[in-house]
């Protein structure tokens, strides 16, 4: 292999007459760079937005829902026998419906949700994210900050709300704002007591559902078989990955068939390396046929034109994988790229680079760089030294 690997090196170095072979193998190290690059910077920010998008939806959501046809009506008896499972750290009953906003001349349309102050923070993070306390008072009402921007109200200001149940407008005084970082959240969400969510809603007694906060949010599944087996009938649960497993799961598609396509562009610059072997075979077929006649096997012939092409994909990928892993620290860094909330959940660009998308993409991009070794290597290789020694 030392001889391969030294004849490999010297087929690198371009004579005069093979300038043209030297840039087509620029061309194609070109390639392999750009397509690694763009890979990488892609997925890196295809996982990030993944990951930023679950640690808000987890942070604004109960990991865990118990509801039930109906109001609960005893709900403290279920959240003690929930609380009694290894796996649960808090729970936290709430009251929910849908309700009408109007301050002046506007009008727009919310969920009402009646929480707990004392014990909601523990279950959801919305408590982190109030301009206030998590207490709405008796007649006040916590509004999204996009909700009171679109109502134009702030603290101190009234508004009217009506429900399907309510009879008159309740008015309300807005005791404070949140920012959630989701704007379905911020846009649509109204935080009250949980008695007077149920006067808004016509509930006399029960609550809507309970949230559970768990262990670890990623086996909340398994929490949940032990919460059924735990209350049983009327008793039904959901967790956070039940309410958004068509988001996380268009996520995952996005994510494969970006990489598919993105791969291409490698395996565009790889034809570009399978005619550099090509025409380097023809240029070298004298040195092909003396190797032959001093007793080089195919075997080897075909090894060194597959570390040449090697040689060619491994340095595109390497400077690839350096200019990926550069522009998505910039990135990271900089947070100049920013998007519009009510569209992508996020107000900037995320990027988060894994060992294993790094990894998946170097290995993708080395097996392709090999793959278009094989037919100029045995090309090479099929060559017959008394041909190559009479070609002109």
């Amino acid at each position: 292999m030392g001889v391969v690997g030294l004849l490999a090196g010297r087929y690198l170095v371009s004579r005069r007459r093979e300038r043209f072979i030297a840039v087509i193998g620029a061309i194609a190290v070109a390639g392999v760079a750009l397509g690694v690059m763009a890979l990488i910077t892609t997925l890196a920010v295809m996982t990030g937005f993944d990951h930023d998008l679950q640690s808000k939806i987890v942070g604004a959501n109960a990991h865990l829902t118990i509801q039930a046809d109906g109001p609960i009506a005893e709900p403290e008896r279920l959240i003690a026998q929930v609380a009694q499972l290894p796996n649960v750290t808090a729970a936290a009953p709430f009251v929910q419906g849908q309700g009408l906003f109007s301050a002046g001349a506007r009008t727009t349309g919310a969920i009402l949700r009646g929480i707990d102050p004392a014990r909601e923070p523990s279950v959801t993070q919305l408590a982190a994210a109030l301009d206030g306390g998590a207490d709405a008072g008796p007649d006040g009402v916590i509004l999204g900050r996009v909700l009171a921007q679109s109502l134009g109200v702030a603290p101190g200001d009234e508004v009217q709300v009506v429900t399907p149940a309510s009879r008159t407008p309740k008015t309300l005084m807005v005791t404070g704002t949140f920012a959630s970082g989701m704007y379905d959240y911020d846009a649509n969400l109204a935080l009250l007591r949980i008695a007077t969510a149920q006067g808004l809603l016509g509930m006399t007694a029960g609550v809507t559902g309970i949230g559970v906060r768990v262990r670890d949010p990623l086996r909340a599944a398994g929490v949940q078989q032990e919460v059924r087996r735990r209350l049983g009938y009327p008793y039904w649960t959901v967790t956070w990955m039940d309410q958004n497993r068509n988001l996380f799961a268009a996520l995952k598609l996005e994510k494969l068939v970006m990489f598919l396509i993105l791969t291409l562009i490698v395996l565009v610059a790889c034809f570009m390396i399978v005619a550099t072997l090509l025409m380097m075979v023809v240029e070298r077929i004298h040195d092909i046929g003396i190797l032959k006649a001093l007793g080089a096997t195919g075997a080897q012939i075909r090894a060194l034109f597959t570390v040449v092409g090697l040689a060619i994909g491994g340095t595109g990928t390497l400077l690839g994988l350096a200019g990926g892993v550069g522009l998505c620290e910039f990135l990271r860094r900089s947070q100049f790229v920013k998007l519009p909330p009510d569209i992508y959940y996020l107000d900037h660009l995320p990027v988060l680079l894994t060992a294993s998308d790094v990894g998946v993409i170097v290995a993708a991009a080395v097996a392709i760089s090999w793959l278009a070794c094989l037919y100029p290597a045995s090309v090479a290789a099929r060559l017959s030294p008394v041909d190559a020694l009479r070609y002109e």
